[in-house]
């Protein structure tokens, strides 16, 4: 048994890293900004494939934390009272519900809109009238809704933590603090500095 538990906590930390696609999303749309210009077929398809098919990549990986984590709480031998009891194991369960909302919400029909303003970018040629300020309101949507998978991907490692070595309330909010200023300051820039 004690194989298997390492088995699915290996797969539940290896796909809660490769959730930190909220980031680098982020990294890209701001980096895009630094850019600056107007848009144009070649910088802004280029950003705009990288984002839409990561979608797919992270409801995969995204239902690879849920299995393992809800695995691991029986390999763990938590009773359903004891689950049930226990506020870190809802905060975990509630972030991972939230992101596969919005993460449909993004890829079902913010990202649509976006491909089809998108699609009348041309190789070689500027961009239609108007063009432009439509795909940045939806793109400033997008970005804020980064932020809040962002600040729940965060939140559910912070709970993860919790899970391994428990520490107080107080100090999860503390934590819950320092991840809700990394999260604005990601939103805010590039972070060229890596945490800064």
């Amino acid at each position: 048994m004690v194989e298997w538990t390492a088995v699915l906590r290996f797969a539940h930390l290896l796909s809660t890293v490769y959730m930190a696609a909220p980031l680098y999303m982020l990294l890209v749309v701001n980096e895009r900004a630094r850019f600056g210009g107007p848009i144009g077929y070649s910088t802004d398809r280029y950003m705009e494939n990288i984002i839409k098919n990561h979608a797919r990549r992270c409801f995969v990986v995204l239902g690879t934390v849920l299995a393992s984590g809800l695995l691991l709480v029986w390999a763990d031998g938590i009773s359903l009272s004891e689950a049930v009891a226990n506020w870190t194991l809802w905060v975990k369960l509630g972030a991972a519900l939230v992101l596969f909302g919005l993460l449909s919400y993004i890829h079902f029909y913010l990202q649509p809109q976006i491909e089809e303003l998108i699609a009348r970018l041309q190789p070689d040629q500027p961009a239609p009238a108007g063009l432009g300020p439509q795909v940045a309101m939806l793109r400033v949507r997008r970005k804020r809704i980064s932020s809040v998978c962002l600040f729940t991907v965060l939140t559910a490692v912070v709970g993860g933590v919790r899970m391994l070595v428990p520490y107080p309330l107080w100090l999860f909010l503390v934590f819950e603090a320092v991840v809700l200023l990394f999260t604005y300051r990601t939103f805010r820039a590039p972070l060229p500095y890596g945490w800064f």
